[in-house]
């Protein structure tokens, strides 16, 4: 059996616990928690109380109004990330060849801020109407796709929805679309040289 390697190049993080990968990881080592009492909602009727939640998060250091409109919290922290991850990377677009570059994204739901604003709004007025903007902004692989579009990746682009283990999914695609890649890569390269 061949032994394939995998590299991470780059890792990005938004996070109950931090706002970027370092602060992630650095909260983690440290033992902070991501619990803390629910400031969102109204939990008067509720039982519990608490969850983890992204603290601090101000959307508008990141993106503008017009922007903010087209993205759900969900799509925006994948952006966030991505972002963090492409620059720890080191990975410069304009040096590789873009078609063979993709995403493949990991989110166990989409847009859930959306269909529950959205059909609270349905359910309170007087016109019967969804915004424009529903679809796109629930839908789990928008991220991917929105990522992709980013950064001009025109290789495979698709969102893996595997419950909590969603992230192991993509990563395990990814590693094996890479392989099929490279693997293609050395016959081609093998039949050129013998033409």
């Amino acid at each position: 059996m061949d032994l394939k390697r995998v590299v991470v190049t780059g890792m990005g993080a938004i996070s109950p616990v931090g706002l970027t990968c370092l602060e992630t990881w650095n909260n983690v080592r440290d033992g902070v928690s991501g619990s803390a009492l629910i400031d969102t909602y109204d939990t008067s009727s509720s039982k519990t109380k608490f969850a983890c939640i992204v603290k601090n998060f101000a959307p508008e250091q990141y993106f503008d109004r017009k922007e903010l409109r087209k993205l759900d919290r969900f799509c925006q922290f994948a952006i966030i990330a991505s972002d963090e991850a492409i620059k720890n990377s080191g990975i410069d677009f304009n040096t590789i060849d873009r078609t063979r570059a993709g995403v493949i994204w990991a989110s166990g739901i989409g847009g859930s801020n959306t269909i529950f604003g959205e059909i609270l709004d349905y359910a309170g007025s007087a016109v019967s109407r969804f915004s424009p903007f529903f679809i796109p902004k629930m839908i789990a692989d928008i991220a991917a796709g929105t990522i992709s579009i980013r950064h001009g990746l025109m290789g495979p682009n698709y969102n893996t929805v595997s419950a909590c283990a969603s992230s192991a999914n993509a990563i395990i695609d990814s590693t094996r679309l890479g392989w099929k890649v490279s693997s293609r890569c050395r016959q081609c390269r093998r039949t050129t040289m013998n033409t």
